[in-house]
Formats: structure tokens, sequence, C-alpha cells
């Protein structure tokens, strides 16, 4: 919880603010974070980071102001600045929300905010062991990381908010050089809640190395290609681009005006949950006050919603549907906070099996290529295989992948029955038909 003095600033601004402003806002966060990080094979550092910082919105003759500034001793001038910043600020389509009753999620996991140096120390290092063990001259790098965040938020409209969040991160990342070829593998997880289990990371981590022992040329041509559930996360992110309200607002997001068509395949149930236990997007509140909700954005491959905040959804004359997030030094903007994807009915074995010739793709590489308003990608397979008669033939090098994300999930073979978690993306694999590659075969 904030300290008296911190409480007393946040009180003291938003009094001066309602003297000088229509409205106001106040939001305070405080974070201390402490990662551990390996770095080839040894212990690189252990450091703690802390900082603090309030930003205070106004609404001053019906335009939006903003500051922030991690000085509380002079709230004198925060809100000066962000007065005077209204005559430049955006027209308000929104009055700031009273309170209103929340729904019970957790997000702060005592175990994470009491989790010892020693302990993280030792889970790297017995990764790293396990690691070597299987892979004698492989690099191992690993981050274990731990935050506990504090948030206050209070508004001239009576709403005074208060929580703690933990979050709990931990990446294993492994270079393995042999006969000049270099291997990248990883993997990890991050959340609200404590992940101590590192045996599944490096057991992932060495099956992976194992698989890529025999090296295959690509074939090119328009492939079935099998996306593991880790590897669906980057198409999403496409689609959680697409549905966010301020691109729909501006008129730059190609699903502007299309509530209410197919767009995807009708096997394609997607929904934005900020109610997940420890998910690592979640929240009872978002960065406004607006409650948490399960919005569903796809349903059978429908359109149902977008994702909107306060501004965002007033401009277009609808409801916030609790996806406003921020950092304090900066506004508020819309956000998914855990995409979900909901499972088909074939095992990931049976998508395999179901493959003649084609990929199963892991992770990609690069990105920046890709036209993410329009949903083209165009990206580098960084750990990919070759399927041949519904088996695995060996990795795939100096491949890349490129096509329209909406055009693919217009074109899905099966979606896989067993859900993964990887950060705020809940996802089950995904096989698609028709993906454009480019291979050296």
């Amino acid at each position: 919880m904030p300290a008296p003095s911190t409480s007393a600033a946040v009180e003291r601004i938003l009094e001066l603010a309602r003297r000088r402003a229509d409205a106001a806002e106040v939001y305070l966060e405080a974070r201390e974070s402490r990662p551990i990080q390996f770095e080839n094979n040894e212990l690189k550092y252990v450091h703690t980071k802390s900082e603090r910082g309030v930003s205070l919105r106004v609404i001053h003759r019906g335009r939006l102001g903003f500051a922030s500034t991690t000085d509380l001793s002079e709230p004198e001038r925060l809100v000066a600045r962000a007065v005077e910043s209204a005559q430049f600020g955006q027209e308000a389509r929104f009055a700031f929300p009273a309170r209103a009753a929340c729904p019970a999620v957790e997000v702060y996991d005592p175990r994470v905010a009491q989790f010892p140096v020693e302990e993280g120390i030792r889970l790297g290092r017995e990764a790293i062991a396990s690691v070597l063990e299987a892979v004698p001259d492989a690099q191992c790098y690993v981050e274990i990381n731990k935050s506990v965040t504090t948030q206050r938020l209070a508004n001239t409209s009576g709403l005074d908010a208060q929580q703690e969040a933990t979050g709990f991160e931990c990446h294993l990342v492994v270079l393995r050089i042999r006969d000049g070829s270099m291997l990248w593998v990883s993997d990890g997880d991050s959340s609200c809640g404590l992940m101590a289990d590192f045996d599944r990371y490096t057991a992932k981590v060495i099956g992976d190395i194992r698989r890529a022992e025999t090296e295959v040329k690509a074939p090119s041509g328009a492939l079935p290609v099998l996306f593991t559930a880790r590897a669906v996360g980057l198409l999403l992110q496409f689609i959680e681009t697409a549905v966010n309200g301020k691109l729909v607002q501006k008129g730059a997001s190609p699903l502007t005006g299309r509530l209410g068509e197919q767009v995807l395949d009708p096997s394609v149930t997607l929904w934005d949950d900020a109610t997940r236990d420890y998910g690592d997007g979640s929240w009872p509140w978002d960065a406004e006050g607006v409650p948490g909700r399960r919005t569903v954005l796809f349903e059978r491959g429908v359109l149902r919603s977008y994702l909107f905040d306060l501004q965002t959804a007033g401009m277009l004359g609808v409801e916030s549907t609790g996806n406003a997030d921020r950092d304090f030094p900066s506004l508020p903007h819309p956000a998914a906070s855990n995409l979900v994807l909901a499972p088909g009915a074939e095992t990931f074995e049976g998508l395999l099996a179901g493959i003649g010739r084609g990929l199963v793709v892991d992770e990609v590489i690069g990105g920046g290529q890709s036209n993410v308003l329009a949903g083209e990608f165009s990206v580098n397979v960084g750990l990919g295989f070759l399927v041949e008669r519904g088996e695995l033939a060996g990795r795939v090098k100096d491949c890349m992948m490129a096509g329209n994300v909406f055009e693919l999930f217009r074109r899905i073979r099966g979606i896989g029955s067993r859900q993964e978690t990887h950060g705020s993306t809940v996802t089950p694999p995904i096989c698609f038909e028709g993906v454009h590659v480019a291979g050296g075969e």
C-alpha cells in the first residue's frame, strides 16, 4: 500500500485540480522489480529497481489536459501543467466514472512478493545444469523477474480505488552453435502468480534441440502449416491491433464498420478476459476505473465487439469495454487484457498426422517487414520442422512465411483441443491451409 505521504500527495493533487478544472483524475503507480539474469551459463546480476510516479488528467473547458511527474513535492506545478495543456488537448467525450462494483480477480500472489533471491538463483543454476547435461556445448541465458505494483486511482466523480498486483516472469533461452549452424531455442512464461516449475521449460528446450538435430531444406509454395500455441500468439497480435478501438475510431483498422460480419472461420471464437485469476493481463478495474470484464470479440467467426477505453468509446457513441491501459507517464489507451481462443476438437498429434507435406512452426523471427494494420505478415521461421506424411522430418533452415492473418483465419484446417497459456494469450494450436512458404528446396 502507498506510504501515508504518497496517499496525502494524491489527495492534495486531486483537491487542487478540483479547484482549477471542471473534472480531474489522479493515477499513482509504484513498482518494485527484481530481475535475476544469467548469461553464457553464469550468473550475471541481481538487482532491484524501484519507480514511482503520478499522473493527472483533467477536463477543462471541454478539453483533455494531462501531466505526469515522479516528484510528489510540487503538486501545484503538476496541476498547472495539466490545466495549461488542456487548451491543446482533444475534446473530452466522456465523464470520469463513479465508483462501481468490480469483479473479484486474483492479481496478487504473496508467494511472488516473498520470493527469495536465493531461490531464483537456485532455479536458474539448476535449469542451466539440466540443459548442459543434455547439450554440453549450449550457451544458456536465464531471466527470472518478480515485481510488485501498487496502483491508486481517484477522481472528482467519487471514485477512489487501490490495488496491489504481482508479476512473475521466467525465461530460458539456449544458443547452440555446431558445424557453423546456429540454433536458438527458448521457452518461458509470465503471470501474476508464482511459476517456479522450471523443469517444464528445460524439458521443452532440450526436446526441441534434439528434434532439431536433423536439418532439412524447406519446400516452397502454399503449404499447410501447424502453428503451435505459442506461435499462434504472433497471429493474434494482428487481430488484437485490428480490434483496438482507437484504430477503429480513426478508420485505420481493416475491421472498421464490420460488426456482425462473418470475418473469420466459423470455428473461431475469441474473447478478451480481464477476470482470469492470475492472468498476465488481468485486472479488477482498468486504468480508468471501469470494471474488468469478459468481452467476446469473435463468435463463430462473426465480429461482435471492439476494445474501448472511455475516450474512444465516447467518440463512437458506445460504452467502454473496460480495456484502458497505461503507465503513469502516458495517457490511457485501449489494449487487450488476456486474449483467449476457444479450443477445437483435435489433438496436436491428430493435426500433425493429417499433414502430408507441410510445416510445424513454434517460433518466428522478425516481423519488421509486416504491415500490422493490414494484417500482412512476413517473418523468418526461427524454429520450425518439415512434416512429411504426418511425421517430423527435421528442422528447416533459411525459411520464410508470408500471408494475411485474416485470410489465414478463414482457411483453418483444424484447431487443437488443448489450450496453452503464454503470457496474456491463451490458445490452442491451429493448422492453416495455404500458408505461403519460401524455403531453400
